[in-house]
């Protein structure tokens, strides 16, 4: 049923993620009176054409570990349409400008201060639209996605010191809230998790 969902209508491919799980959801609802509840999840996992010299391979890709596009859209019979979206499997890292200090101490405390440390997280980022409207949700993803990386290195020519983890984490939080209008989105999660392998 999803594939032939799809594939079905005038246009050739599908527009955004976020509107094929939108469509999937209106489609259980309007074809199927019995249905309660819809959730949908879609991702997007980013391959790349091999090319050798040059040329594009003819049947090979690889995966490009650049982070997983998702979304979520779910609706009850007579509930609102609620959308969410994110990124996944975001593998991040600093080699430097990144440190642990200005925690609390006390008599048992055994970590010591670090001002320069490797920062290697993978990021998981997650929220949710305001009231389901014609957004521009590719243009919504990558401004989020922009101001992760943004804020998680500062300027290519200097970067940007982080004191931990949880500053880094509050500091995506801000860029993303500042720079995405509050109106589009209503909830942000995100965790940064500890990747040393």
């Amino acid at each position: 049923l999803i594939h032939f969902r799809s594939n079905q209508g005038c246009k050739p491919h599908i527009p955004t993620l976020e509107q094929f799980a939108i469509d999937i959801c209106k489609h259980f609802m309007t074809t199927f009176c019995q249905v309660a509840y819809v959730k949908t999840y879609v991702q997007e996992v980013p391959w790349q054409r091999l090319h050798e010299n040059g040329v594009p391979h003819i049947h090979s890709f690889i995966c490009v570990p650049d982070g997983i596009r998702f979304c979520e859209a779910e609706q009850c019979r007579n509930g609102p349409l609620v959308v969410f979206a994110g990124i996944k499997d975001l593998k991040l890292m600093k080699t430097t400008q990144s440190g642990f200090e200005g925690f609390y101490k006390n008599e048992h405390t055994t970590l010591p201060e670090r001002h320069d440390r490797i920062l290697c997280g993978e990021l998981f980022c997650k929220w949710s639209y305001g009231e389901c409207r014609d957004f521009d949700f590719d243009c919504i993803w990558n401004k989020v996605r922009e101001c992760i990386l943004e804020a998680f290195s500062g300027p290519p020519d200097c970067g940007e010191y982080s004191p931990s983890y949880q500053k880094t984490v509050n500091s995506i939080q801000m860029c993303v809230l500042s720079k995405v209008c509050l109106m589009l989105v209503m909830k942000l999660n995100i965790q940064l998790g500890s990747k040393h392998d």
